[in-house]
Parts: C-alpha cells; sequence; structure tokens
C-alpha cells in the first residue's frame, strides 16, 4: 500500500488533528471505491463532464505515493477548449457553524487547464444560496508534482442544510492545446471546532502525558 507520511509537531496535535478528521462528512474520500457517474451525488462523488472530445474524472490507481489507500481521483481534459469535468459530493450542513473543505492535489500534465475547488450552499428547497462561484478557489497555479494540502473554510449561511463539494478542471480561457490532468487525494468537509473545544482537546492531551509519566 502506498502511502506519504505526515509528520505531527506533538501529542496535542496529534489529539486536535484526529478530532476533526474524525468527523469527516465526505464518503469515499480517499477514492478507494469508484466515483459514480449517474447524477447521484449523494454519499459518493459523482463525476460531470461538459461533453466534446476526451474528457476523465475517475478512480485511479497511480504511479507514486498516495495520502489515502492505493487509489485516487484523476480529473482532465485533452484538446478541448471551453469544456469542464470534475466532481461534486453532497453533504449536510447546519446554518451558521463554520466549515473546512480540503484536499491533496498534485499536477501530472499542465498544457492549458485551470483546476479550482470550491464549496456550493444549497436551501431545502435545492436552491443554491448566493453565489455558486462565491468560494471558487484555484489551485493550477501552486500544483507540482507532489501532493499538497488545500483547504477552504467558509460558515454555512442562513437557511444552508446541504454543501456541494466540488472539484473540477476547466478550460474557459485557458490556452491551447487545452490539454491537463490532476489527481486528487485525501479529502475531507468537517465541522471547524469551536475555540473551547480546541483548547478542552489541548488540556486532555497534556493530562494523558503526565499520568503516562
Amino acid at each position: 500500500m502506498r502511502r506519504t507520511s505526515i509528520a505531527v509537531a506533538s501529542g496535542i496535535a496529534l489529539m486536535c488533528a484526529t478530532g476533526a478528521n474524525a468527523q469527516n462528512l465526505l464518503m469515499n474520500s480517499g477514492f478507494e471505491v469508484q466515483v459514480n457517474f449517474d447524477g447521484n451525488d449523494v454519499g459518493n462523488w459523482n463525476s460531470f463532464f461538459g461533453g466534446a472530445d476526451f474528457q476523465m474524472s475517475e478512480q485511479v490507481d497511480p504511479v507514486g505515493p498516495t495520502i489515502d489507500g492505493d487509489f485516487v481521483l484523476q480529473i482532465g481534459t485533452f484538446n478541448t477548449p471551453n469544456t469542464f469535468v470534475g466532481v461534486t459530493q453532497r453533504v449536510g450542513v447546519a446554518e451558521g457553524m463554520e466549515y473546512e473543505f480540503s484536499m491533496f492535489a498534485r499536477e501530472i500534465v499542465q498544457n492549458g487547464i485551470f483546476a479550482e475547488f470550491r464549496i456550493e450552499w444549497v436551501d431545502a428547497g435545492g436552491a443554491i444560496i448566493g453565489d455558486q462561484f462565491g468560494l471558487n478557489t484555484a489551485i493550477h497555479d501552486s500544483l507540482t508534482a507532489d501532493f499538497q494540502e488545500f483547504s477552504i473554510t467558509a460558515e454555512a449561511p442562513t437557511g444552508a442544510v446541504t454543501a456541494v463539494a466540488v472539484i473540477a478542471v476547466q478550460t474557459f480561457g485557458s490556452a491551447a492545446p487545452y490539454e491537463g490532468f490532476i489527481q486528487i487525494d485525501g479529502t475531507s468537509f468537517s465541522k471547524v471546532p469551536a475555540p473551547g473545544t480546541l483548547a478542552l482537546l489541548g488540556l486532555g492531551a497534556m493530562g494523558a502525558a503526565r499520568r503516562r509519566r
């Protein structure tokens, strides 16, 4: 099994990170199961495509290290201007609470694509709240051949009952030959703990450390 290691500075940091990761709302967060292609993005990622020539948005067995398990998601397009391709997944949220959407990404080919991810907020009637692309975050200029972590933190607005996690590649306004592929792994969508909760976790970790001495 191929994995990369992530160093943790201290036992307290490990306790805090473990508490946050335990609340991951995403299913198939490491893409160990093939994503859906049928429009269903509840309980799994669902691929979407803009049509035209060759496009890819699916689980692959990569060359090199991974973050979570054996597989990753590969997204990309070949020779296709003005198109888009990616995945989405829906999770339940509570208005007024802060959430973090994070993922690890790396570049496989870059020859004229834009890569991005975002959160979209949805109300009980299924309508998008506010600007659909208001939290859109471009990552293509920061990608390298090695996995790096990217994250968005935002508060669920009034009326939000669902968050849509979106990861995409697009070629609107990019340069020919409109070709590129990225890989994604280790995704997470979690509620951000309140500051008091983190402080309690830290105190608990210190107490446990004292008892072990």
